[in-house]
């Protein structure tokens, strides 16, 4: 199976983009050689990098132009930003885990190894038509959230990142546990809910950190649904106890955590807080985020 049309695939080489970001775990010139070696003959790889954060969007929007296929390499706030500039192009995305948590690969069980995943793009495999959540002009595929967690993406260095993958969120994550909660008031699909929380996150995917610690059983990236989580736990034996179901794959039936569904969710904090998409601190509250059901084509396990 392929990730374009076989007529057009044999009428001319295969032109394929590749948007990477050189501040990656990854070396991105190990990474395109990889690529090119999994390639079919003749195929066409234009690589670009990305300098500067958001830049990758522009990049893959121009490539959506003339490109039958366009990948990402970098973590999830990369893969995002592609995602942002390609979307509604109708071009698949493909995805060469290269950053701390890879979250978005991972539960589509993209291969974790640089060579499988490049030959993944061009052997046997499935496009997976994932929603996307949009907050403004950005693109998110997996998460976005106000409180503990923008707190600690925001103050995670980026050279420990790369050098530690998720460990290095720790610190800046112990840290957050710290602050105190703040007053929300949410309209989702109309319906107003006010809560008092530390962390209120909408979700596309149904996991943190690692496909294992799942946040809601009913959480698909592919059901044109956004899943509302709001956890109320505040005192630090909440915070505790509904830390030890989330590592017991329990997390739900915690009695501090409210979830809900809607396709457009208003949120307002007080005081103000920044918004994490997909590991990037890109915007603050008040923000609206909706959903495109099944908007985004994606290279997958078959």
């Amino acid at each position: 199976m392929t990730a374009v049309d076989p007529a057009l695939a044999s009428e001319r080489p295969l032109r394929v983009a590749v948007v990477a970001n050189p501040a990656t775990r990854r070396d991105a010139r190990l990474v395109l050689r990889a690529i090119r070696a999994e390639a079919p003959a003749e195929t066409e790889i234009d690589a670009v990098l990305s300098r500067f954060p958001g830049e990758a969007s522009v990049l893959a929007r121009a490539a959506a132009e003339r490109a039958d296929l366009i990948v990402a390499v970098g973590g999830d706030g990369t893969v995002a930003d592609v995602a942002s500039g390609m979307l509604d192009s109708g071009v698949p995305l493909g995805i060469i885990p290269a950053g701390s948590t890879n979250i978005i690969a991972r539960e589509l069980r993209i291969p974790n190894r640089t060579t499988a995943a490049a030959r993944l793009l061009f052997g046997r495999h499935r496009l997976a038509h994932l929603d996307v959540g949009r907050c403004g002009d950005r693109s998110f595929l997996h998460m976005a959230g106000a409180g503990l967690d923008s707190h600690f993406f925001h103050q995670t260095d980026p050279a420990l990142k790369r050098r530690l993958g998720w460990l290095a969120y720790l610190p800046a994550g112990l840290a957050a546990l710290r602050l105190p909660p703040s007053r929300f008031e949410i309209v989702a699909d109309g319906e107003a809910i006010s809560a008092v929380s530390s962390l209120v996150l909408v979700a596309n995917g149904g996991s943190v950190i690692s496909p294992l610690l799942r946040l809601h059983p009913e959480i698909r990236h592919d059901d044109g649904w956004l899943d509302l989580l709001i956890f109320e736990a505040t005192t630090p034996p909440q915070i505790a106890a509904t830390i030890a179901l989330l590592a017991a794959g329990s997390l739900h039936r915690s009695p501090h955590l409210r979830w809900s569904r809607a396709r457009r969710v208003e949120i307002d904090a007080h005081p103000q807080l920044r918004l994490e998409l997909d590991g990037d601190v890109v915007a603050e509250t008040p923000a609206t985020i909706s959903i495109s059901p099944g908007a985004l084509p994606v290279v997958a396990p078959a």
